[in-house]
Parts: structure tokens; C-alpha cells; sequence
């Protein structure tokens, strides 16, 4: 993809709405493999997630970007982590756990509701697939704020990219994946933002070897 035609694509970009992520995108069962947001289903399907994430990271306080009805947040929690999280969604709070409701607030992924490096690990996994490269850019930029130490982001990527610049759509899987980036450029997104890529901690958290996952580790806050 040329720069042109990059400039174009961005600015046609619509966003999803909040009201689209209700409880019936959350809890119906229009996912293959029944794969819905309830919290035994998500128990199942994080497999070995939870405690990878305090194994590598070894957190003392988490935040959750994007963390939908708060499962991850809930299974963390009860290996004893402190997480927060922010979602879009109203929907969230309402289908969050009683362990972890109370721990999310509401707003975009780029709204500046925590202090800067409040967090040594912000976690932002199936999120950016669903935003515009706008808010992606702007999402990027706040995780990094609000970390003082590391990211840990997974999403859904092109498949075969040409340029740097491709980015493609997925809209048999989910309406709103609007944006599958090159992994590259969402890696560049972080560099420029002052973070290193960690691949030994990539490689441990890829259990799967989906390679859906970025790691940074923030180097140069002052810049």
C-alpha cells in the first residue's frame, strides 16, 4: 500500500460505537466454537494466560485496556494480582465479576483516566483490531503513559502483507475488526514512542505460537 493510498484508507475509517459491545455481543452465541464472554468460557480458553502473565511479568500493579465483562482481570485477581481495568463498554461493568466490577471504569482506550506510569504492566490483548489506526496511534501513546515498565498487547494481524503499511478487515470473524496492521507497524507504533521489544518475553507468553504477541518494554519515557 502506498503512502496515498494509506492516507485515504485511514480517513475513511469509521468507529464502532460503545452501544454496538452490549450484553448480546458479549454473552450470544454467534462466535464459532460458542467462543462467548462469560467467565467459565473464558476460564477454559485463557488455558495457562493468567499465570504466564504473573510468571513473566511478575506485576505489582496491572492494568487491563480494552478488558470487555473483566475475565482476565477476575483470574488474575485470584492468583492474587492487583488489576484495574477500562472498557468502552457499559455492558462491562454489568457482566463483570463481583471480584473485579467495581475495579473498571468506563471510557475509550485513549482517554487519559489513570496517571502516568501508574501501572508496571498495562495489558491490552483483542482490542486493536477493533479500532481505527487513529485510535490505535492514540492508544498506543496512552498505554505508554500509563506504564512505567512493560506492554502487553496481542491482536489479530494481516496475514501477508506487501508494505508496511497494509492493514485489512476480518469482517467474517467480527464486524468491528476493522484493522488487522502489519505487525510491524504496530511494533513501530511502540518504538517511536520511546519502548524496546522484548522477544524472549514474547516467546514465552506465545505459548500457542499464534504470533499474535508484542511485548515492549518502555526505555526512554522523557522522550
Amino acid at each position: 500500500m502506498t503512502v496515498t493510498a494509506f492516507e485515504a484508507a485511514i480517513y475513511a475509517q469509521r468507529p464502532s460505537s460503545a452501544e454496538h459491545y452490549d450484553v448480546s455481543y458479549f454473552r450470544d452465541n454467534w462466535r464459532a466454537e460458542g467462543n462467548d464472554y462469560s467467565l467459565e468460557t473464558r476460564r477454559r480458553m485463557e488455558g495457562r494466560n493468567p499465570e504466564l502473565t504473573k510468571e513473566v511479568f511478575q506485576p505489582k500493579k496491572v492494568l487491563d485496556l480494552g478488558c470487555g465483562p473483566g475475565a482476565l482481570m477476575h483470574l488474575l485477581a485470584e492468583l492474587g494480582v492487583d488489576v484495574d481495568g477500562i472498557d468502552f463498554s457499559e455492558s462491562s461493568r454489568e457482566l463483570a465479576s463481583d471480584l473485579v466490577r467495581e475495579r473498571i471504569a468506563i471510557g475509550t482506550t485513549y482517554d487519559q483516566i489513570k496517571p502516568d506510569n501508574s501501572y508496571d504492566l498495562v495489558v491490552c490483548r483483542e482490542v486493536m483490531e477493533h479500532l481505527t489506526v487513529f485510535q490505535v496511534k492514540r492508544t498506543v501513546q496512552n498505554m505508554v503513559r500509563m506504564t512505567s515498565r512493560f506492554l502487553y498487547c496481542t491482536t489479530r494481524f494481516h496475514p501477508e502483507p506487501q508494505s508496511l503499511l497494509d492493514y485489512t478487515t476480518q469482517f467474517d470473524v467480527d464486524p468491528t475488526h476493522i484493522t488487522l496492521l502489519n505487525k510491524d507497524f504496530l511494533r513501530l507504533m511502540f518504538v517511536l514512542e520511546g519502548c524496546r521489544s522484548r522477544p524472549d518475553l514474547e516467546s514465552r507468553l506465545d505459548w500457542l505460537g499464534k504470533g499474535r504477541v508484542i511485548v515492549m518494554e518502555k526505555h526512554a519515557p522523557e522522550l
